[in-house]
């Protein structure tokens, strides 16, 4: 199967290869990396061809990069990270949150990728339409709701936020004495949202939540991103 990065170019991209050189049974043999920027293509492939796993082919065409794929990863950041640096400050100046995705910064960061994920969303509908399309670009719900009205049910929008979270709050409450430190312990979570906009409403370890004691306390708080 051959699965094509939109944004190859990006820092994760060594992440998801090392990923997919370990799972063979998945059946990827190939990977199509895509990318504006023909600088930063050259160096994910570059630090690709030290791990063995699926062929990598690097192309700044997006028709190529395209054709015959049975499965599209879109990642890309329209803008750069100058733009998310501009969107982000001046909400900010203006007194209003910046977050890329939920904030005003993530409305500005929207209007410039919505063009330029439908036009994707059309180049895949022409050349890949029996792919499946995973997005990973933000702002994630805006951005798989636009493409889902060109690519339909073929279209997953995912994001590592709420699991990550997860992971980050659990670790503070074991750190800081507020939950057992003990791999075999049984995990329950309560989340209600969506990619960036969710809430952790419970965090039960072996049956007890220990998200209040951790919301009381300021130091296991001030140690993780979204405390």
């Amino acid at each position: 199967m051959r699965l094509t990065v939109l944004g190859g170019g990006g820092f994760r991209v060594p992440l998801m290869y090392r990923a997919l050189a370990g799972r063979p049974d998945i059946g990827i043999d190939e990977v199509v990396l895509y990318d504006t920027d023909p600088n930063r293509l050259a160096a994910i492939a570059a630090v690709l061809g030290s791990t063995p796993g699926p062929t990598v082919t690097p192309v700044t065409d997006a028709a190529r990069a395209l054709d015959g794929a049975d499965v599209v990863f879109a990642a890309i950041r329209v803008g750069g990270d100058g733009g998310r640096i501009a969107d982000e400050r001046r909400a900010l100046e203006r007194g209003v949150l910046g977050q890329e995705t939920v904030g005003a910064g993530g409305l500005a960061f929207g209007l410039r990728t919505l063009p330029v994920m439908l036009e994707l969303a059309e180049a895949t509908a022409k050349y890949a339409p029996e792919a499946w399309f995973l997005s990973f670009t933000n702002p994630a719900g805006l951005i798989t709701e636009a493409v889902r009205t060109v690519l339909g049910e073929r279209v997953v929008g995912i994001c590592d936020s709420p699991v990550g979270l997860v992971r980050r709050a659990l670790r503070a409450a074991r750190h800081h004495g507020l939950a057992p430190d003990d791999p075999a312990a049984e995990i329950d979570i309560d989340y209600a949202g969506i990619n960036h906009l969710g809430w952790l409403r419970a965090l039960r370890v072996d049956g007890h939540d220990v998200l209040p004691r951790l919301l009381s306390d300021d130091a296991a708080l001030s140690s993780f991103e979204e405390g």
